[in-house]
């Protein structure tokens, strides 16, 4: 009676190894690192299980997105009302809300490996229209998920704001690292508090501004 459960397992553990196994030759060799062979001997599994789990290498990539999507979602920063309505009433963030920031980031940063990957399928997406809509999809699963955690007029832009600022620290820890967490925790913070100041604005039309 459990057999299907086993094999069920099974399958779902050999995609997730394959998926490590992925994003560890991106983060190594980049795109054109990217084939199924590699994947497989990095995985040090079968010949042709790649092609069996997703069918094909975009469907692989595919899962990797999808993988950094949920390790993303994982790490959101999410402040309460209350929290919220000591801060305004205060003048100082909590102290648990400090905390919270030094963990999502830190949480995001300790995997190197992780954003060298999500890099490399970015600037490959660039010559790539197809593999486009499949990181346009993992990033507004991130932004819908932000949103609901930002008390501001338009949450979604706000969460848009806080993922290029948390992609413009992170790409700069990766190409030149400094021990700087200390200032980059609290400014991804400032970037939720801005984002949310921000937003109640009503843009000004593209014409009034020729």
């Amino acid at each position: 009676m459990n057999a299907p459960h086993s094999r069920r397992d099974a399958a779902d553990a050999m995609r997730a190894r394959l998926v490590a196994a992925a994003i560890d030759q991106l983060s190594a060799e980049g795109m054109r690192g990217l084939t199924h062979r590699r994947v497989e001997q990095r995985a040090e599994v079968s010949q042709g299980l790649v092609k069996y789990h997703f069918g094909s290498l975009d469907g692989l990539i595919e899962a990797v997105v999808e993988h950094m999507a949920d390790l993303e979602l994982g790490a959101i920063m999410r402040v309460t009302p209350e929290q919220q309505a000591t801060a305004a009433a205060t003048g100082e963030v909590p102290l648990e809300v400090w905390r919270a920031a030094h963990r999502a980031y830190a949480e995001i940063a300790a995997r190197p490996d992780l954003v060298r990957a999500r890099f490399e399928l970015y600037l490959h997406a660039g010559r790539h229209p197809e593999l486009q809509a499949i990181i346009r999809r993992g990033r507004e699963r991130f932004v819908d998920a932000a949103a609901a955690s930002l008390p501001c007029a338009d949450p979604r832009a706000a969460a848009r704001m806080v993922l290029a600022l948390m992609n413009g620290l992170l790409l700069h820890q990766l190409s030149a690292p400094e021990d700087i967490v200390d200032e980059l925790a609290p400014a991804y913070l400032i970037a939720t508090g801005a984002a949310a100041l921000l937003f109640p604005l009503t843009p000004v039309p593209p014409e009034a501004l020729s």
